[in-house]
């Protein structure tokens, strides 16, 4: 009976200094995945935020470029209404001046339509991913301890080894 005893009083120290190993090796587990997780997110979140810059300086570009041809405009037309002015005292000259400023204006209303037509700057916005929207709201999202062996045989034959 006493070495009935000690025997298995020796395999429930060695089942505890098990315990004590399994619960660091699933903590490690636990981290070493949860650092996967950090990285993954981390990467695309600078992917994104790269995204989102390369889209902001595109429309920046574009609203640049366009407002740049709406002040050619102006300072065009402010140039023909000068001309124009110029030559009020002069019927024969301001007749001559305005038969070319009509044509410039016409030039000029069909550079400003494009303009019209190329305002529209796309707009962008965040959404969400589903799947990680469900991942947050899951009570098992990184993961789940099981038990894998209940019996004390089961986890004697883990303690002895393969053989």
């Amino acid at each position: 009976m006493t070495i009935d005893i000690d025997s298995l009083s020796h395999d429930i120290q060695a089942r505890m200094k098990f315990v004590d190993e399994e619960r660091l090796t699933n903590i490690n587990e636990l981290r070493k995945f949860r650092n996967e997780i950090n990285q993954y997110l981390d990467k695309r979140e600078k992917e994104l935020l790269e995204e989102i810059e390369q889209k902001k300086l595109k429309s920046q570009n574009l609203l640049i470029e366009l407002n740049s041809n709406c002040q050619d405009i102006k300072a065009a037309t402010e140039k023909l209404k000068a001309e124009l002015q110029a030559q009020e005292v002069n019927n024969n000259q301001l007749f001559i001046s305005g038969t070319r400023a009509i044509k410039e204006l016409v030039d000029l209303q069909s550079a400003l339509g494009d303009i019209r037509g190329k305002n529209r700057v796309p707009y962008f916005k965040f959404s969400r991913d589903p799947a990680t929207e469900q991942m947050l709201a899951s009570c098992t999202a990184i993961g789940r301890v099981d038990q894998e062996a209940s019996e004390l045989a089961d986890q004697q034959k883990q303690l002895q080894g393969p053989g």
